[in-house]
């Protein structure tokens, strides 16, 4: 992820305009080359952090697009693996030469040490001085760095922007004009996913998705922004028209309120490969556990938007059939309070009476809250409980 001091923006008025790439420019394409044939050559000859480091300042020199230069450095540094490399971990050569010099240290004393612990380790003196604080973040080796060329590296340039700028957001609106219900589902799962706070109404051609942003958090605001950011590139896979705008706190002290507007139009690519939705840890562990209940409901994961007489959407985690009756669950987790009320007010009055909610413990939220929703609910800790979540799907499915 581009930190602060690397994200090129444009301030205008109350407006936020990240300064994209034009990947098809050859001035961008040939420094995005250099780069990726720069940390080629650093994976072939095992080069450390540093050197990488040493090597992008030269590149740089005295050039005035030092910002994206550091900036699509950091892009490949995040796609790279790194690791420390040594024969014997640099900790425990430290301890042991520490043994044998701390009594009486003198240059002739650790020198003597130095090599003497370099023959049992089976290198050279100074080879072994070069172990002795391999750990250190700047001399891990580069093992791989997984890119295919400077186009691609341009592109998720030009996407880090904005994930850059929703890491300070107070909210986010997303609209669908005429998603496909595969790519919708898509969408909604990977929402679920990554664990935001979010609302879907209806439109007349698709969806208004509200998003809470990490700056409306009061809490894990920084865990929060890195879900929201990793998030934004799933809505790149969708093939409708769409567009996000968003609430940014900007500035220093972050005291600013801006706008930030990206659209289908943008032609940003997404880095993430399209292999469908994801599920979450919660729900492959409810899964499992309800399987190994055997009973005849027929478990489904459709996440089939539902919708509340057009004030709003539910995205259920889990669809049960069994003959020709139908419930559906969905899992509240990292939500807040409020959020969480607003939602229940929204269900209380629109929704469908087959729902069961899956509720977390740590929102610690009284039963008497519940007392007029429609539906169920399930409480839990960290693992939702199968047997409840079938009591309660008997008790409240309906013919569908």
């Amino acid at each position: 992820m581009l930190t602060g001091d690397l994200v090129r923006v444009r301030v205008k008025g109350k407006e936020l305009h990240p300064s994209y790439v034009k990947p098809e420019e050859p001035r961008f394409q040939e420094r995005a080359a250099e780069l990726v044939a720069l940390y080629r050559r650093a994976v072939t000859q095992g080069h450390t952090r540093a050197w990488l480091a040493s090597e992008v300042e030269e590149m740089i020199g005295d050039g005035v697009d030092h910002k994206l230069t550091k900036g699509l450095a950091k892009t490949l540094t995040d796609r790279a693996e790194f690791a420390v490399e040594a024969p014997v971990p640099p900790a425990e050569l430290r301890a042991r030469l520490f043994d044998v010099t701390a009594a009486a240290p003198s240059r002739a004393k650790t020198a003597a040490a130095i090599a003497a612990l370099a023959d049992q380790v089976g290198v050279t003196p100074d080879a072994l001085k070069g172990l002795l604080y391999a750990d250190r973040k700047e001399e891990q080796r580069i093992l791989k760095c997984d890119v295919s060329d400077g186009d691609w590296l341009l592109h998720r340039y030009n996407t880090g922007l904005v994930q850059a700028c929703l890491l300070k957001a107070v909210s986010v609106e997303v609209s669908l004009d005429g998603p496909t219900p595969e790519r919708a589902r898509q969408l909604f799962r990977l929402i679920q996913f990554n664990g935001l706070m979010y609302s879907v109404t209806p439109t007349a051609l698709g969806y208004r998705i509200h998003l809470d942003g990490p700056a409306s958090v009061l809490r894990h605001s920084t865990r929060y922004g890195m879900s929201l950011a990793t998030w934004f590139p799933g809505l790149l896979l969708q093939e409708c028209p769409w567009s996000m705008d968003a609430v940014v706190r900007w500035g220093r002290k972050r005291k600013l309120k801006k706008a930030l507007h990206v659209d289908s139009e943008r032609g940003l690519r997404s880095h993430h490969r399209d292999t469908g939705a994801y599920t979450t840890r919660t729900e492959d562990w409810f899964r499992e556990r309800f399987e190994a209940l055997d009973c005849d409901w027929a478990l489904s994961r459709e996440g089939t938007p539902l919708n509340l007489e057009g004030k709003g959407v539910v995205v259920p985690n889990f669809t049960f059939r069994k003959g020709g009756r139908v419930a559906h669950l969905e899992i509240v987790g990292f939500w807040r309070k409020d959020w969480l009320r607003r939602r229940l007010d929204l269900l209380q009055a629109h929704g469908p009476g087959n729902l069961v909610l899956a509720v977390s413990s740590k929102l610690a939220v009284t039963k008497e809250v519940w007392k007029h929703f429609p539906g169920q609910v399930v409480s839990f800790k960290e693992i939702v409980p199968a047997k409840d979540v079938l009591a309660a799907v008997e008790a409240c499915a309906k013919g569908g």
